[in-house]
């Protein structure tokens, strides 16, 4: 059953999920926070971006029938993107530790007790837990699945998002302490990658980080038709610039070759993504992939020599050069 936190207790945690047109999605996210087994007090605060459609309407009377305690909603009078929202939850939050959920998703009904009995446990600044991807046809784990519990402590928390293995950039599965990590907002006008940046200063900023391998989150996932979109809009330079700039908190070596392994992660990504969508938006992007590649040094000398990045490094470069040989043999193509 779920717990009704009491009214005079400490806030423990505090849910933060921007709300924008997703009628279809946000009462079962709601549902779901609402359902938490959790015998400690906890806020949901709901920020309302502008929606067009019933969201808002939804937000209200779930929470009018449900008589659900600590359920909040913060309004925009028009859309301002995703980081403006989040960024006024983390104005008005309260717990001791906090949390993001996007509108679309889900928390299993254990997630807060076991990220908040691990933190404590622990005395984690942040902790990951695992993310099941699921849709109307089947669910599986996410690919930075944790394979066992570890303390992850000093400088070795910032390389560990860089790696980019156990623990990624997105907004889910992770707990982390109030008190850290109040002053760190979103950047604003980022379409792409802005939690990235943001966990970035987050995690340059922790003594420490607890990985569990306990499923905590269940991120949705959408139609096949999204790869294109971003190479269409552009947004995918947005994706670039977020790596690049997640880069200035690199301080120890251990940091800068991790993020220079993500640096050349994320451009055989955009690379191999760049074959399967269409040649008028493949030349443009294939352009910028040559500018950056010289631009952060992602040759072969480097990758081998300077950087030492390793035999895995060197297979993502060999994957990042045949995928550009097949963009320009498709763009050779009449």
């Amino acid at each position: 059953m779920t717990a009704t936190p009491q009214s005079d207790a400490e806030v423990m945690i505090s849910i933060i999920v921007p709300v924008y047109n997703v009628a279809t999605y946000v009462e079962d996210c709601l549902q779901s926070i609402e359902s938490q087994v959790f015998g400690h007090r906890y806020e949901t605060i709901l920020i309302d971006d502008g929606s067009t459609d019933s969201s808002v309407d939804i937000c209200r009377r779930f929470i009018e029938q449900k008589s659900a305690p600590g359920f909040r909603i913060l309004e925009h009078p028009e859309n301002k993107g995703v980081s403006v929202a989040r960024n006024l939850g983390l104005e008005h939050a309260r717990g001791r530790y906090l949390m993001f959920a996007d509108p679309d998703d889900l928390l299993p009904p254990s997630a807060l007790s076991i990220l908040f009995e691990a933190a404590e446990q622990y005395r984690a600044d942040i902790v990951k837990g695992d993310l099941v991807l699921f849709d109307d046809r089947k669910q599986r784990l996410a690919p930075d699945r944790v394979r066992r519990t570890r303390l992850v402590c000093g400088e070795h928390v910032l390389s560990e998002l860089f790696e980019h293995s156990e623990v990624r950039g997105h907004v889910g599965g992770k707990l982390f302490r109030h008190d850290r990590f109040s002053e760190i907002r979103f950047t604003v006008g980022v379409r792409m990658a802005q939690d990235l940046l943001y966990f970035s200063e987050v995690f340059a900023s922790a003594d420490s980080l607890l990985l569990i391998g306990q499923e905590v989150y269940e991120y949705r996932k959408h139609g096949t038709g999204s790869t294109g979109r971003k190479y269409e809009k552009g947004s995918y330079i947005d994706w670039l610039g977020a790596v690049e700039a997640s880069g200035k908190f690199a301080r120890t070596p251990g940091q800068k070759r991790a993020h220079k392994k993500l640096m050349l992660r994320t451009m055989t990504q955009i690379a191999r993504e760049c074959r399967r969508i269409p040649t008028d938006s493949a030349a443009a992007v294939l352009t910028v992939i040559e500018q950056k590649c010289r631009q952060w040094k992602l040759g072969i000398l480097n990758t081998a020599v300077v950087d030492r990045l390793g035999l895995r490094g060197l297979g993502r470069y060999i994957k990042l050069q045949l995928a550009l040989r097949q963009i320009r043999r498709n763009l050779s193509r009449p």
